[in-house]
């Protein structure tokens, strides 16, 4: 499994809607919030979905049966294989990427998922969140492009 040195961990301090000026009208964008115990913080956009998903295991919430994510880990946990944490280790023309990194029989597994999958995973999971230096120095760049 790769070494963890230029990853920093994070928190996540929850999902908010950022407005869109579209052409015809208004539209929302769900954004992720992550932050660091610098507190600088990183906004990811998501979708409405894993936004839902993000908010369940944030709040605590439980669903009468399972959703998308508890079956997943419910999956990883029949199957012997844990999952060991989430890095969020990729940024490019403000999409950002992320890699699960699993632990089962045949030995370490890096999967590459969406951040709010990976992030709605760890949450569930109880795994650590991480992102890359590169990317907390891409997305400031971005930032101030506007983003």
């Amino acid at each position: 499994m790769p070494a963890a040195g230029d990853e920093v961990r994070v928190e996540v301090v929850g999902v908010f809607e950022q407005r869109l000026e579209a052409l015809e009208g208004e539209d929302r964008q769900p954004l992720l919030v992550v932050r660091d115990g610098t507190e600088r913080a990183l906004r990811i956009p998501i979708s409405s979905c894993e936004g839902l998903a993000i908010h369940v295991a944030v709040e605590e919430h439980v669903a009468l049966r399972p959703l998308t994510h508890d079956l997943a880990v419910r999956l990883l946990d029949k199957f012997s294989a844990t999952l060991d944490r989430v890095v969020i280790d990729d940024v490019s023309e403000g999409t950002y990427y992320a890699t699960l990194y699993l632990r089962a029989g045949e030995g370490d597994i890096a999967l590459a998922a969406r951040p709010g999958d990976a992030v709605a995973l760890a949450l569930r999971a109880e795994v650590p969140i991480h992102v890359t230096e590169e990317v907390f120095a891409r997305a400031v760049s971005s930032d101030s492009d506007g983003l």
